[in-house]
């Protein structure tokens, strides 16, 4: 839990969940009492908290039982696996599946010699990859997956001869899986969770997946083309097949560009195959600084926007897309686009304030962040600059430290935060304009004037 002013936010470390605190809530996480027109609201945000596991769980939670007793019937069918079974509940309508089965598409060839059977499970729908199944082994594990998708999609249940069954859920425990059953180190290989975007980019066929190591980790690369496959060969020394990668980044060219996708997020629109392996060489480069940050580097999910004056803003991931397209707009302003997947952050010792690195300079203070520019709540009521902050300490790449959490924060508290959409943050990073006709709506620090 970090403070933020009257505020605060509950942050889990460990995966991308965050909940903002007002002030009243922060006294109940304080052991305040609720005020009696208060229970309703109390007893709802424990619940929503221990949800979600911001706070530790009740025990009377039915959550445990279910995984429980699911544990139980997969140990039920655990003898008729011959060999390495991993049962799959999937469903069309879930989002996650969508991207679990493009990458299955897209690993098809490290698939072919998989030594283990995997059993995507979809209702009355079955599909084998890897080795057979004998008929009644595949009908009990089909009614297995049927009953795992009671719990969420997906849910995976690993089944091996000598071994204690293992249930698994999400996307990233079942990809895991997957990239363990062929050989690889789960551990040492990318898994990010899917989005809306990144499904739509998933959607067409790869030609091929290079597997990248970058400081000690596998990074998977989808290309479209042959063209793309030999720029990106040649700039990532990539290999195909080496086991079941997750696709992290997509090269295409589809018109005249080529382009560099991070899940659903536009990274590059390269005119030239020299400016493509450039911005493949950043990414890489920034996912080899994540494998091994150095002491004090706090790395944000969200895109910066750094002007040739020496100062940088930051924005949502959401936006990266619609402003890379509109890179030249911006470029005449003054302001360019790094395509790094994290935005990496240090605070300057004397002043405390958030500064990018300096490629120059290592270890010094590059240019320093000067605004947060960032969406208002979808949910209709007035933002407040508290619910803000909290929003921002969000983009924090998991896992994080608690340190780097409370350096976070208190850093923001400074700052002016602008609300709008990426279409008035365009305007407002490219026309100049008086505080009367800026789209944005302002959130100054406390007591500081507007600009």
């Amino acid at each position: 839990m970090a403070e933020l002013g009257s505020g605060g936010v509950l942050v889990d470390t460990g995966r991308p969940s965050a909940a903002y605190l007002s002030p009243t809530a922060l006294g109940w996480l304080r052991g305040r009492p609720p005020a009696a027109e208060h229970h309703a609201q109390h007893t709802h945000c424990f619940t929503q908290w221990r949800a979600v596991g911001l706070i530790t769980p009740d025990t009377e939670s039915a959550e445990p039982a279910v995984h429980g007793d699911l544990q139980a019937q997969a140990t039920d069918c655990a003898a008729l696996a011959p060999h390495p079974v991993l049962v799959v509940a999937m469903a069309a309508t879930c989002s996650f599946c969508t991207q679990l089965t493009a990458d299955l598409t897209a690993n098809a060839p490290s698939l072919t010699r998989l030594d283990a059977s995997v059993l995507l499970v979809d209702g009355d729908d079955t599909r084998l990859l890897g080795r057979p199944l004998a008929e009644p082994a595949h009908q009990h594990l089909t009614r297995l997956g049927q009953r795992a998708a009671h719990q969420g999609t997906p849910t995976a249940m690993l089944l091996a001869p000598g071994r204690p069954p293992r249930v698994l859920t999400g996307f990233n425990e079942v990809s895991h899986a997957l990239v363990e059953l062929t050989g690889a180190d789960p551990q040492a290989t990318v898994v990010e969770a899917p989005t809306s975007c990144s499904v739509n980019v998933a959607a067409q066929p790869v030609d091929a997946v290079l597997t990248a190591q970058v400081n000690g980790t596998r990074l998977g690369i989808a290309v479209r083309g042959h063209e793309c496959l030999q720029i990106a060969k040649s700039a990532t020394g990539g290999l195909c097949d080496t086991g079941y990668t997750p696709v992290t980044l997509t090269v295409e060219r589809p018109d005249t560009f080529y382009l560099l996708f991070r899940g659903g997020e536009l990274l590059t629109r390269a005119r030239t195959p020299i400016a493509l392996q450039q911005s493949l060489d950043a990414v890489l480069a920034g996912y080899a600084r994540h494998a091994s940050p150095e002491r004090g580097a706090i790395p944000l999910l969200c895109g910066a926007a750094v002007h040739d004056g020496g100062h940088a803003v930051l924005f949502p991931r959401t936006w990266m897309s619609d402003l890379v397209k509109r890179a030249r707009q911006l470029d005449q302003a003054g302001w360019r686009l790094p395509p790094e997947p994290y935005t990496t952050l240090r605070t300057a010792p004397a002043t405390g304030a958030l500064h990018l690195p300096d490629p120059a300079r290592p270890g010094q203070p590059g240019p320093a962040v000067t605004a947060v520019l960032t969406e208002p709540p979808h949910t209709g009521s007035p933002s407040t600059r508290a619910w803000l902050l909290a929003s921002i300490v969000n983009w924090i790449a998991r896992p994080a430290t608690t340190d780097a959490i409370h350096t976070l924060a208190t850093s923001l508290e400074p700052l002016p935060v602008h609300t709008g959409t990426w279409q008035e943050a365009l305007t407002h990073l490219t026309h100049p304009h008086t505080p009367e006709d800026d789209p944005y709506s302002r959130h100054n620090p406390s007591g500081s004037r507007k600009e």
